[in-house]
């Protein structure tokens, strides 16, 4: 068993270089808000920046994990988790929420449909709630040569995941449509366009990312495959709310669809 996880090392090498290019980009994302938005509320910015704290614990975290695997334990094969290792899972998980949670109030804002966001919710509440059985289990087992041994909860977390973001895709893509047919100035229908657009790309990137992680993690068990998929979700939730709300709050008052509904 040993053997399938060292064996797969390499995984984890190439999803902690992906997560640094999408954390750096994040980072840019930033400081672009930051310095065109330097006026707006501090909720607004303290949104901003807990979404950019939590990313930069889990990018340290897993940092930390693989120093420790990779420098200290060289030539050891190390299977027992650490505690950076439940960190980094857990900071990942509450980026997710987080940012789950301001898309659910874009749709509530939107005035579509109160069902949906509270079919969202919900798909939230229980992915951030298998996302902390998930941590607290797998620290417990002591060994990731046990990890299939969390199927269950990891199936959970990950299917929730994607049915939240392929509903706040189709609820954000229904309105913004709505909001298309009903205008007849042309500026405003592009800028619709555009977020259709943000809305699609935002929907099928986060879906894609648990999409994987759930198949690796179910078809190749007990090895660090699925880190592909699950190590670049959360920054792939930081980089889409960035963009989504940057070129939002770029917009005047009066052509915004949120605040038109």
């Amino acid at each position: 068993m040993p053997g399938q996880l060292d064996s797969t090392y390499g995984a984890w090498f190439v999803a902690l270089f992906i997560e640094n290019l999408l954390y750096g980009m994040g980072l840019v994302q930033t400081w672009i808000y930051l310095f065109r938005r330097p006026a707006d509320k501090p909720c607004i910015k303290w949104t901003v920046l807990i979404v950019l704290a939590l990313e930069t614990l889990q990018m340290l975290s897993f940092f930390r994990s693989s120093y420790f695997r990779f420098v200290e334990r060289f030539g050891q094969i190390q299977i027992d988790p650490i505690w950076t290792d439940s960190l980094q899972l857990l900071a990942g998980y509450l980026n997710m929420f987080a940012v789950q949670l301001y898309f659910a109030s874009r749709i509530h804002a939107s005035g579509l449909s109160l069902i949906g966001v509270w079919i969202i919710l919900i798909l939230a509440v229980v992915q951030i709630s298998a996302g902390i059985a998930q941590t607290v289990v797998l620290y417990c087992l002591g060994s990731y040569t046990r990890l299939s041994e969390t199927t269950p909860v990891t199936a959970v977390q990950s299917a929730a995941c994607l049915a939240c973001d392929l509903l706040t895709m189709a609820f954000l893509c229904l309105f913004f449509r709505r909001s298309k047919g009903n205008s007849d100035m042309k500026q405003t229908r592009l800028i619709l366009d555009r977020l259709i657009s943000d809305a699609i790309n935002r929907g099928t990137l986060t879906s894609l990312s648990s999409a994987m992680n759930l198949i690796l993690f179910l078809a190749l068990p007990n090895t660090f495959w699925f880190f592909l998929g699950l190590a670049p979700s959360s920054k792939l939730y930081m980089i889409t709310f960035l963009t989504s709300y940057v070129f939002e709050s770029s917009l005047p008052v009066n052509a915004s669809p949120f605040a038109q509904a």
